[in-house]
Parts: C-alpha cells; structure tokens; sequence
C-alpha cells in the first residue's frame, strides 16, 4: 500500500469536523454513485483482512497532531500546562527525531452557533401555534486541512482516488451539504516518504484496538455516534455507538510495524449487515520510545 497527502481548502463553512472515519464512509458513498454498487461491494468484500483505503483526519496544513503521551515523554515544563494544552502541532521532522517539545500552536478554526428555525411546509408556521421557536446548530470556519490517504493501488489507483475525491468536493461533507456546506477545493496528491519502519507508530485516525497485540498502548478514547447516509437516513439512521482510540493514540510494538496501518473493520453496528466502519488508521512511525 502506498501512502498519499491533499489539502483541502474550505470553500464554505462545514457542519461535521473532518474525521476519517467519517470522511472514509462518505468516500465510499461516493464511489457507490461514480462506479456503482457492485464495485463498492467488490473493494469492501474482504475490508476485514486487506482493507483497499485508509483516510486520516484533517489536520493543520503542514502539520501533524501532538502524540497522547505522558508528559514525560513529551519533554514539556510542567509549570505550563496551560500553554501547552494549546500547543497541539508538529512537523513531520519532529516526529521522527522524537522532538515532541518542539509543538506549537496553529491558529485555529472558528466554531460558532448559527440560529434556525424549523417550519412546517404543509402550514408554512414554525409549529402548530405559530410560535417563534428557533434552535442552535454549530458550524466551523476552518483553515486548509492535510488528508493521509492509505491505498492500494491495485485495486484503488490513484486516478480513481482523485475521482472519488472530485465528486465529494462538489457534493459537500457533513451535515448540511444541501445548503451548501461542506464544500472544498483540493491540490493534487502527492506521495509520502516517512522513512523506516519503527516499533513506535502513531494512529492518523481513530481506530479499534481491539486485538491489538503490543506492547504499549498511549490514547484518549473516542466515541462515535455513527449515522447513516445517502438513501439509508431515511428511516432509523443511527448506528450503534463505537468506542474507539482517538487519533494520536501511540503505539509500541516489540518489533517494527511493516504495514502502515492499524486496527480492524467493524460491522455488526447497524440494521444494514453490509455497512462497515472504518476501525483502521494509518500507523505513522515516529520516535522509538523506550
């Protein structure tokens, strides 16, 4: 498998944080109305043993996230704990050297509550009295996000990748896509180099770690409230809930990980036997920890 890298540059305010998992489901979605059913069947057929994508989440262009390790291994003064809770980015370079107390704080994206107000169509009143009953719904301004994608390329070429990513840009992410939200612009896939395998790798993503036979295992868990799309989010459209390792979950392996990715698939969550759930991360190496 081999490993590539976009930025997407926001070209509207988005509803849904990029998440890989629910970036990975969407990408499949895509592929369903691009290439058809049968071919989406045919790429997630054996998903459990080789899976044919990996997607990592959205992070600050040019930087990777902060490992979840103690603070011992990150190098920091405990007389700032304030300041660095806010500083959550890294180089590429640092990673790798183990340079952890080199994090800085990237400006961030702006999350702000938008008013709305639901109506009925068929009265065209608010409710059934008429009343003024408006809600609140969170939206973010965000700035130009590196995407990891893990492929196989022969299976899922590059071209397609981009193709798939082509479609999605045009249709939006997230909630919300039909007024607009979600879209983006993104720059041509570029291939990564991130040198020798290591026994410390660090998670793009959040994943299962169910089964993972390691040494160490570093994370904050993450819950997932998964819901269904595209013509399934009709009726029922929540999965059940997924407790998974967050990304920047670090982990420590007795020999080197030669694959780039860790995790499994996970099904079994939803009324819809074929829905599957991206339970894998990209394995990035970094830093040998001790």
């Amino acid at each position: 498998m081999k490993l590539y890298k976009t930025t997407l540059i926001p070209e509207s305010n988005f509803a849904t944080p990029l998440k890989g998992d629910t970036l990975f489901g969407q990408m499949c979605w895509s592929i369903r109305h691009l290439l058809g059913e049968e071919k989406l069947k045919e790429l997630l057929f054996d998903y459990e043993t080789s899976p044919f994508l990996v997607v990592s989440d959205g992070f600050a262009s040019g930087y990777l996230p902060k490992p979840k390790l103690p603070r011992a291994f990150l190098g920091e003064n405990p007389d700032e704990k304030k300041a660095n809770r806010k500083k959550n980015w890294l180089r590429l370079e640092d990673l790798q050297h183990g340079n952890f107390s080199n994090a800085i704080e990237v400006t961030k994206d702006k999350t702000f509550t938008v008013m709305r107000n639901s109506i009925n169509y068929k009265t065209f009143s608010t409710d059934d009295s008429g009343a003024f009953s408006p809600y609140g719904v969170d939206e973010m301004h965000i700035e130009p996000k590196d995407v990891y994608c893990l492929i196989d390329e022969e299976r899922f070429a590059l071209d397609v990748l981009s193709h798939v990513f082509d479609f999605l840009r045009n249709h939006g992410y997230g909630k919300d896509t039909t007024i607009g939200k979600g879209r983006f612009a993104f720059v041509s896939f570029e291939a990564v180099d991130v040198g020798k395998s290591t026994t410390t790798v660090m998670a793009l993503s959040p994943f299962c770690p169910e089964g993972l036979v390691c040494e160490k295992l570093y994370y904050e868990p993450f819950t997932r409230f998964g819901k269904k799309g595209g013509d399934r989010a009709h009726q029922n459209p929540f999965k059940k809930p997924l407790l998974l390792a967050d990304t920047a979950s670090v982990i420590r392996f007795a020999q080197p990980l030669q694959s780039l990715f860790v995790g499994k698939a996970i099904l079994g969550h939803s009324t819809h036997s074929d829905i599957v759930h991206q339970g894998y991360a990209i394995a990035l190496p970094i830093k040998e920890l001790l």
